[in-house]
């Protein structure tokens, strides 16, 4: 996500309503506006009355400012309220764009609100959660994430974690010094087993599907963009058949695909690969192959969207269902869209991070966003409860000093960043990308 530069987007529920919405942040905000409105931006935050200047004419409309800091992104910010047709939002939001904003990405607000601290990243996926949620045990589970309160609980295991990880490193450093003890065998014992009974009285079990019920995700994209490549590279082994012609593959093919070595407790999800996309196929038969591929999407829970280029383009067929972006061929040369993930499948890059976002996205369709993004959680909290047993392996109560302290250091380490994958904190940037990307654009 990138922070920099003023962002435009529609923010109201797709179709023709009664009123709209189009949101703005940015440090330019107040300039963009006077480009729109028929007189010069207000500066002063608060609720205004303007007109918008569209062509020949003008309309009526409702401007309300907030001044960075003091803002939902930390930054200089404003929404339009004006009458909800969707021609019209779309005037509205590309004559910002041609005074000097960028369309936003998905989730760019919201993520924009994490990067300037006014959100934490289970409560971000909260927001995304309660946008989403079709019942009210959605929006239940909606407002907890919201709340914070599995960060507020995994901030404070981390914290413990990382007060005996330091102590544990600066006994490495005075091993030399026999009467010089960081943290005696049998309080770093104590200390971790009882991060463990929390994390266990918490519950780590995330929802798991029998074999026969698992989510079927789907590689999309246009001839020859390197799906059956990346197939093949998920799966481990040579299932498809891999050529430079477009038209290979006519036949979808489905394998069942083991996410637990790349994020554990997710169990495993059906995975196909199917004909290139197109609109003008190549003879009758790869006609016939695309209209059975486009029917098995119909039915697909999750969608990796493949791409060498970068450019993805939206389709009514695809509308609802979590979709995760993927530059195939990364190695090459060649730009990468904020909301999408580099991935070669020659030499294995990223492969791990797609795999974790496979499951954060199949979830999402066949639990909701609040369950699914439980669930997130739980693998996380599951992953950290292993690294601590890895650590307790390492340490003898009854003992005097760590036999092996570069051992438990490393085992405490990797716990930190298990649970880091809650609150955001030590998140790697795949992580924090996935959880934004579940956005739709404006929020």
């Amino acid at each position: 996500m990138d922070p920099q530069g003023t962002i435009v987007a529609v923010a109201s529920p797709p179709g023709r309503g009664a009123r709209g919405i189009v949101r703005l942040a940015g440090v330019e905000t107040f300039d963009v506006l006077d480009g729109v409105l028929s007189a010069p931006s207000p500066r002063e935050a608060g609720a205004h009355t303007v007109r918008i200047r569209l062509g020949g004419f003008e309309l009526p409309a409702q401007l309300t400012l907030w001044s960075g800091p003091r803002s939902y992104t930390g930054t200089n910010a404003a929404e339009l309220l004006v009458p909800g047709n969707p021609q019209l939002l779309r005037r509205i939001v590309e004559a910002c764009v041609t005074g000097g904003a960028r369309h936003a990405e998905p989730g760019a607000f919201s993520a924009r609100a994490y990067l300037a601290g006014k959100l934490t990243l289970d409560q971000a996926e909260g927001v995304a959660a309660t946008i989403s949620a079709e019942s009210e045990a959605d929006l239940r589970a909606a407002r907890e994430l919201a709340a914070g309160e599995a960060g507020t609980l995994a901030r404070a295991w981390a914290d413990e974690i990382a007060r005996v990880l330091a102590l544990v490193e600066a006994g490495i450093d005075f091993t030399d010094q026999e009467d010089v003890v960081a943290i005696a065998p049998a309080d770093l014992h104590a200390a971790v087993t009882g991060v463990i009974d929390a994390i266990d009285a918490r519950g780590v079990a995330g929802p798991r599907a029998h074999a026969d019920d698992d989510p079927l995700v789907v590689l999309v994209g246009p001839p020859n963009a390197g799906k059956s490549t990346l197939f093949n590279a998920l799966l481990g082994r040579r299932r498809a058949i891999v050529a430079d012609e477009p038209g290979t593959t006519r036949d979808a093919l489905i394998e069942t695909l083991d996410l637990a070595p790349h994020c554990p407790g997710a169990g495993t999800v059906r995975l196909a690969d199917l004909p290139g996309l197109s609109a003008a196929p190549i003879d009758a038969l790869d006609a016939e192959a695309q209209r059975a591929a486009r029917e098995l999407i119909g039915h697909a829970h999750a969608l990796i969207a493949c791409d060498p280029a970068g450019r993805f383009e939206e389709s009514d067929a695809f509308a609802g269902v979590p979709a995760v972006r993927v530059r195939t061929k990364g190695d090459l040369p060649g730009a990468t869209p904020a909301e999408a993930l580099p991935v070669c499948a020659i030499d294995g890059t990223n492969l791990g991070p797609l795999a974790r976002a496979i499951a954060d996205a199949a979830g999402a369709r066949r639990m909701g966003s609040a369950s699914a993004a439980s669930a997130r959680h739980a693998r996380a909290l599951g992953a950290a409860r292993d690294h601590l047993l890895d650590a307790l392996a390492t340490v003898d109560p009854p003992a005097r000093t760590i036999s092996d302290p570069e051992l438990t250091a490393a085992a405490l380490r990797a716990a930190l960043d298990a649970i880091g994958a809650i609150t955001g904190h030590v998140t790697p940037d795949d992580v924090i990308g996935r959880v934004f990307a579940t956005f739709c654009v404006g929020k």
